[in-house]
């Protein structure tokens, strides 16, 4: 006979019947708190955050795609840059520093202090570069190593031949431009004024800047590097300076993304079908727990089952 309610386990031997387990919990002890909230609301919280910072999301993966498949170089135009020129060892007639400083005390009694002096060739010259500090700003000002004697800025015939000699084709020059003030979202922002610009024909569209008062190229600018200044500006969320990255706006977005990214594992967890109750055997260890009690039902005696009572006809 059969006890209602328990599983009967048959074998060789008499039937042996257990008591069940207590029902498992839909959801396990491991899951916090909080997945019990309603699916519905996370739903819908999740696709609102969603259709709010996804625009941005997108322009993040765009822009950075972009970042990772053009190398720096290229970006930078070192790619079509020239070696920096070098001077000769042999070349002894150069002058002490110092009267290099007595002139510029005496040209611009404003200095304050001097940050450094750098020995350098400039046209095939050895010259000074001087950096210092006057009226609250750092200046430069160039110097002839083997005289001393202060050099004026520098014209545009030099500006145009340091910028040739830089770039490495040999491509005619189509503009030059004298700048002593930009836009704060221009290319050519931080760095050194007065400057000249030269652009040359080439398919790159390669502009060069020429500090007037360092003999230097400062910036190089090509159609790449201006893609990336556009997607850079789209990565940092500034629009008008475009490299300013510790505003509030980009720190919102970003929070509000990983709030999305979050929710979307969080509704995940709470859907999925792993996490919800499965069947499970009555004892899962495999063995009985000493706890319980089996119950021994009687048998036929021939293939080990249950005997079933027989009812006895109404006579």
């Amino acid at each position: 006979m059969n006890l209602p309610g328990l599983p009967v386990v048959r074998g060789a031997g008499p039937c042996v019947q257990h008591n069940p387990a207590p029902p498992r919990q839909r959801f396990p002890n491991l899951l916090p708190s909080l997945l019990r909230m309603r699916v519905r609301w996370i739903r819908k919280s999740h696709r609102w955050l969603g259709l709010f910072v996804g625009l941005q999301l997108l322009l993040w993966t765009l822009s950075g795609l972009y970042f990772s498949w053009n190398p720096i170089e290229r970006v930078r135009g070192e790619d079509l840059a020239a070696p920096l020129p070098v001077l000769s060892p042999s070349d002894t007639s150069l002058v002490s520093p110092g009267r290099v400083l007595v002139a510029l005390t005496r040209s611009t009694p404003t200095v304050e202090a001097v940050e450094a002096i750098t020995l350098r060739a400039l046209l095939g010259q050895p010259v000074y570069e001087v950096a210092y500090r006057a009226g609250g700003s750092r200046r430069y000002v160039l110097a002839d190593a083997r005289t001393g004697a202060l050099r004026p800025p520098l014209s545009q015939e030099e500006a145009v031949a340091i910028a040739r000699r830089d770039f490495v084709p040999d491509v005619p020059v189509r503009e030059v431009t004298y700048l002593e003030a930009v836009e704060p979202d221009a290319e050519y922002r931080g760095k050194e004024l007065p400057a000249y610009r030269v652009s040359f024909e080439h398919e790159t569209g390669t502009r060069l800047y020429v500090s007037a008062t360092r003999g230097l190229v400062t910036a190089r600018r090509n159609d790449t590097w201006r893609t990336f200044d556009f997607f850079w500006m789209l990565h940092v969320m500034d629009y008008q300076a475009r490299d300013n990255f510790n505003h509030w706006l980009l720190r919102a977005l970003s929070v509000l993304g990983v709030i999305t990214v979050l929710s979307g594992f969080w509704l995940w967890a709470v859907t999925s079908p792993w996490l919800r109750r499965r069947p499970r055997p009555p004892f899962p260890s495999g063995k009985r727990p000493a706890n319980t009690r089996p119950v021994v039902l009687p048998t036929d005696g021939k293939n080990g089952r249950p005997e079933v009572p027989r009812k006895k006809p109404n006579l």
